[in-house]
């Protein structure tokens, strides 16, 4: 009877592991997916925030910053010149003749830069601008930014790309994993169906990097879109 008993006991017992198995097997890929596609849009987004740092940047300086501190700078301490006319040209006038004659002239206005990186990209706020030079999750890591010149027939075209590799998307995986643990037993849980997830590089390898801008072309799109 104890023998039996026993025998049951080990059978639940294997149950149970082969039951875990199976669902470690399920969810395993798709956390991973999860946690690329969440980290994926955090960096997406500190790169638009970038884009429109570095238009308005370029907009006012004619070139792109070289790297990130100095486009923190821009954001954070610079500001931007903007020309506007004052005056009136009467009817029949032209705009050269009007400025000669004194009746209209150039007036430069200033402005906080990050104002204007606020109103060319909608899709921004004050808050994308905190800390937008950090890749998330790579304890303090900033991007880097690879500059370059296009030459045409009359003119150089600054251009730029940044590149974000896939250990840097996916970096502290494991960390992300248990700092999601809201108690003992989910962190447990969570150990047990996702511990070691960052070295499952069959995962990995169905993902890509991310990339912002070009130095083959003048175009400023990323790898997303």
């Amino acid at each position: 009877m104890k023998i039996k008993t026993l025998f049951n006991i080990l059978l639940v017992i294997a149950a149970l592991v082969l039951a875990v198995l199976a669902t470690r097997s399920i969810l395993r890929p798709e956390k991973y997916k999860a946690l690329y596609n969440q980290r994926a849009e955090e960096i997406r987004v500190r790169l638009v925030t970038i884009r429109a740092a570095q238009a308005v940047f370029r907009n006012e300086f004619k070139k792109y910053a070289g790297d990130i501190d100095s486009l923190v700078d821009f954001v954070n301490n610079g500001v931007v010149h903007i020309v506007k006319t004052s005056g009136d040209i009467p009817e029949g006038m032209s705009e050269e003749a009007a400025f000669k004659a004194g009746l209209i002239k150039k007036v430069v206005e200033t402005i906080p830069a990050r104002d204007k990186i606020l109103e060319s990209e909608p899709n921004i706020n004050y808050e994308n601008l905190r800390g937008f030079e950090f890749i998330p999750h790579n304890d303090g890591r900033k991007f880097q930014i690879q500059l370059g010149k296009l030459a045409s027939k009359t003119y150089e075209i600054p251009v730029y790309r940044i590149d974000v590799s896939l250990d840097e998307i996916l970096a502290n995986l494991d960390r992300s994993i248990n700092a999601q643990g809201t108690n003992a037993f989910r962190r447990f849980l969570n150990r047990v169906f996702y511990g070691g997830l960052a070295h499952e590089t069959q995962f990995k390898s169905k993902y890509r990097p991310i990339w912002l801008g070009s130095l083959t072309d003048a175009g400023t799109s990323g790898s997303w879109e």
